[in-house]
């Protein structure tokens, strides 16, 4: 009787466990939108950039320059990024003015 307790005992505890571990659900992103998100976010940076140097031009060039540069490593390093997705995406960024 008291090993059957102790079984009954566990298995509520277990249960409860269980419970709790399925409610707190994460909310995990597909690649695809942590990719839309992070290009959208390169996007803004460059364009609050440009913003912020306009007047002027030469600063602009070397803060651009700084940022496609911190921009590849992110992406080198990044691992929802093939070498043809980074180059594209910097050729992007680098067109604008």
């Amino acid at each position: 009787m008291d090993t059957l307790t102790l079984i009954l005992i566990f298995l509520i505890f277990f249960a409860i466990f269980l419970f709790f571990a399925a409610s707190k659900k994460k909310n995990i992103k597909e690649p695809a939108v942590k990719k839309d998100e992070l290009i959208q976010a390169y996007k803004i940076q460059m364009r609050d950039l440009l913003k912020k140097y306009e007047n002027d031009k030469e600063t602009q060039t070397v803060e651009k320059i700084k940022l496609l540069k911190q921009i590849n490593h992110e992406l080198s390093m990044n691992l929802f990024f093939n070498k043809n997705e980074a180059t594209k995406l910097l050729k992007e960024l680098s067109s604008y003015s």
